[in-house]
Order: C-alpha cells, then structure tokens, then sequence
C-alpha cells in the first residue's frame, strides 16, 4: 500500500478518534456513559449479526456484478477482494475503493476500465436503495421537507441511469468527448468504462441489484432500531420504520459530505434525528450513534483491516495507483 493511503487511512482514524471526543464532550460525557451503562449488551450478538447481513448481500452482490462483465474469478478471491476493499471506506469520498478494480486486475488481468464501473454502479444503487428505504420509513413519521430532499436525490439517480440506457445518447456524448484533445487518449477506455456500466444498468439487473441493495441497508436500518428499543425507545413497528429512515438518511447525508466514512455527517444527522422522532436526550442519541457506528462502520474496517493483514500481497504495486488508472487502463 502506497505510503500516501496509508498517511490518509491513518488521518481518518485519528480524524474520527478526535470527533467522537468532541461529540461526547459536547453532549455531557457523564450521561453518555451512563446511557451506554444502561444499554443490554446482550442485545449486541442481534445487531452485529444483521450488520453483517450487509456486508454478506454486499458480497454476493459483487461477485455476481463481476460474472455479468466477464470477469472469470472465484467467489473466494472476490470475496478477498471485497474484504480487503472494505477497509478503503476510510478514505476521503471512498475513492480508495478503486484499488477493488486493481486487485481484481492483479488476480485475473482484467483492465480496470472494465471493473471500475462496478465500483461506480455500487454507489449509484446503494445511494437508490437508501432513499428507497428513507422514503419507507416516512410512513411511520411523515417530514414533508425530508421527503423532497429524498424525492429529489431519487430523481437524480433515475435521471442519470435512463442516461446511460439510451444508448445512442450516451455514444453520442462519447462522441464528442473522443474530439476533445485533453480526453481523446482516454476515449477507448471510456468506451470500455460505459460498455459496463450499460450492462450494469440493465433493467433486470438493475432490478435485482437494487432489491439486495435494499436488503442489505434495510437489515442495517434494523440494527438501529434494536439499538434504539435498547437505549428505550418503544418496541413496535413504528420504531423499526423510523430506525430505517434515520439509518439510511444519515448514511446519504455521510456520502454527501463525503469525508471517511461518512465521518460527522452521518453522526450529526442521526442524533438529530433521533433527539426530534423520539424526544431521548442529546447523550442518549449520542450513545445510540456510537454503537451502531460501531456495529456497521467500524465492523467493515475491522473485516478490511484483518483482510488486509491476510491479504495484502492483492495490493501489490499499488503505490502507482490513483484515480485515473481506472481509465489509463494499464495492463
């Protein structure tokens, strides 16, 4: 691993240490104490075993992405793949996650122009299935103004895959981009890049990618809900629905801001949330964000970091990686 990723990777776990600090001074460290105290720790086996429900539908997910571009690879080198990608989220807008396209170059010699937009699609449909989910949990609690924000991003999303579906636009756009001279040593690549993602896009795998998707951050939605019935929220559905909405919301709000992690955006966004739809305290919510940032985050960057450890002759030569390999293509 490039010494530039390692100072960012290491940055981010510092930046994230110094944040926790200030969120638990800032909302009275004695009673954030005392509410983890108070929170049945026996529950903690329920919510990482539906954390790591995600990350189970995540896989598979990949693999089967990397089957639909003609990748030949095994379930247990993807899934390698993806476990050692897991620790990548840690870096800033997740751009590290391009090194998945490069270890998968390094085992099969696949370019990465053609993987790379796997990567790209993962986003795109997970940000989908976490407004889907957002807009689910609105029906236990109806905010008007966040259900625009929501309707707004989803348009988005839709816009810019029927984009890519109309094919004679898109080769249309390719066009003109081949006759720009900054970008015409990269329009091959970018040929190869939208060849993937058309294929990705498709309506019946977009369909199926979608509703893994949605049950990949639905089972995490859940999570929080078990951890907010812990922190005494009441147990019934409409604490489940409103757990999916803050969960995933919180999540996109991360993206959004896209430093490590999400770091901050999606801390801030669930306390407040948590705090206006259940009336608990400031170090109530605090306390309840930390845990489930524990059980999903932190739980991907423990299986990235081990995976590391075990794995990391996949990153060999990465040091010459950056954002535009995936489309100088070097093989």
């Amino acid at each position: 691993m490039s010494q530039d990723l390692r100072r960012k990777l290491l940055l981010s776990l510092v930046g994230a240490l110094l944040l926790y600090i200030v969120l638990v001074l800032w909302s009275d460290i004695r009673e954030v104490q005392s509410a983890l105290q108070a929170f049945p720790w026996q529950w903690l086996p329920l919510v990482l075993g539906l954390a790591l429900v995600n990350y189970l539908v995540r896989v598979l997910r990949w693999h089967w992405w990397l089957g639909l571009v003609n990748v030949q690879i095994s379930r247990w080198d993807s899934a390698r793949v993806f476990g050692v990608g897991s620790l990548m989220v840690m870096t800033p807008g997740k751009v590290g996650e391009l090194l998945k396209a490069y270890m998968v170059k390094n085992i099969t010699g696949t370019p990465m122009s053609v993987t790379a937009p796997i990567i790209v699609a993962e986003r795109i449909i997970d940000g989908i299935a976490m407004l889907i989910l957002a807009s689910i949990g609105l029906i236990a609690f109806p905010e008007p103004r966040a259900q625009m924000v929501a309707v707004a991003l989803l348009v988005a999303f839709m816009v810019g895959i029927l984009m890519i579906q109309i094919r004679p636009l898109a080769l249309r756009a390719l066009s003109i981009a081949h006759r720009i001279p900054f970008i015409h040593k990269f329009s091959d690549q970018l040929y190869t890049i939208y060849d993937s993602s058309y294929t990705l896009f498709r309506p019946v795998p977009l369909t199926w990618a979608l509703l893994l998707g949605i049950v990949a951050w639905g089972t995490s939605g859940l999570a929080f809900g078990v951890v907010l019935i812990g922190f005494g929220a009441a147990l019934n559905w409409q604490t489940l629905f409103m757990a999916v909405f803050i969960f995933n919301i919180s999540t996109v709000i991360g993206a959004v801001v896209a430093l490590p992690g999400g770091l901050g955006g999606f801390e801030g966004s669930a306390v407040f949330w948590v705090v206006r739809l259940f009336g608990m305290s400031t170090a109530t919510a605090t306390a309840a964000a930390l845990v489930i940032r524990f059980c999903t985050l932190w739980l991907g960057v423990g299986i990235g970091f081990i995976s590391f450890m075990l794995w990391h002759d996949l990153l060999a030569g990465a040091e010459t990686v950056d954002r535009k390999s995936a489309l100088r293509d070097a093989v």
